[in-house]
């Protein structure tokens, strides 16, 4: 599973002026995200995008406010889709052919179970050279209490490579910088997009215990 990643403040900044004003006034929290946080997700580029400066950062998408996990009723938010069945769940089906976005982070977090007694084991996992990471998410529109449609975000996970298998069974999926369009442009054949959705390859990713 994904139950919390990291942005650092710079990172934080850096999209904060990407986004209007409302939404900037949102993005408050830097360091390490947790459910029901709002987070940066990266949208794809609409028809009429054209070379300004908000698409020539070193990003070059949109990028909106968005709190993370599916609002569910009577129970906890749903932060994570699996993506063996993502397109068979009523909740994530439409999300994940219309509204497939991406996560910035720099790194996100997984809890190995530790001997009986003792506390669970904190691990963070960031890319080898502490790059950018995207990760795999899908966007949906839920009514607040006022009746409001408000967007939130869930990650997709799949089966854990054998970096991470130690410590967990379940890891994001992490879409490669080169394959950023094609997650994001909703036309994209099924095929290209089964193939995004795998464990990323051996040696990429650096672990270390947090506190």
């Amino acid at each position: 599973m994904c139950g919390r990643f990291y942005i650092p403040e710079k990172d934080i900044d850096d999209f904060a002026g990407l986004v209007n004003k409302i939404e900037k006034e949102l993005l408050k929290k830097a360091g390490e995200i947790y459910p029901g946080d709002y987070a940066p997700i990266i949208t794809p580029k609409q028809n009429d995008d054209s070379d300004t400066d908000i698409l020539s950062n070193g990003i070059g998408y949109p990028v909106h406010v968005v709190k993370w996990g599916f609002p569910v009723k009577n129970g906890k938010p749903l932060i994570n889709a699996r993506c063996e069945t993502v397109r068979e769940k009523p909740m994530f089906k439409l999300p994940f052919a219309k509204r497939r976005r991406l996560i910035p982070a720099r790194g996100f977090f997984e809890w190995k179970d530790a001997e009986i007694g003792k506390k669970r084991i904190k691990h963070y996992i960031s890319f080898v050279d502490l790059s950018i990471m995207y990760l795999a998410g899908i966007y949906c529109f839920f009514k607040d209490k006022n009746g409001v449609l408000n967007p939130y975000f869930t990650i997709l996970t799949t089966e854990a490579n054998e970096d991470i298998r130690s410590i967990h069974n379940r890891m994001p999926v992490i879409i490669k910088d080169e394959d950023k369009d094609i997650w994001l442009n909703e036309n994209t054949d099924n095929n290209k997009i089964d193939a995004l959705l795998k464990p990323i390859d051996k040696g990429l990713l650096k672990i270390q215990v947090a506190d």
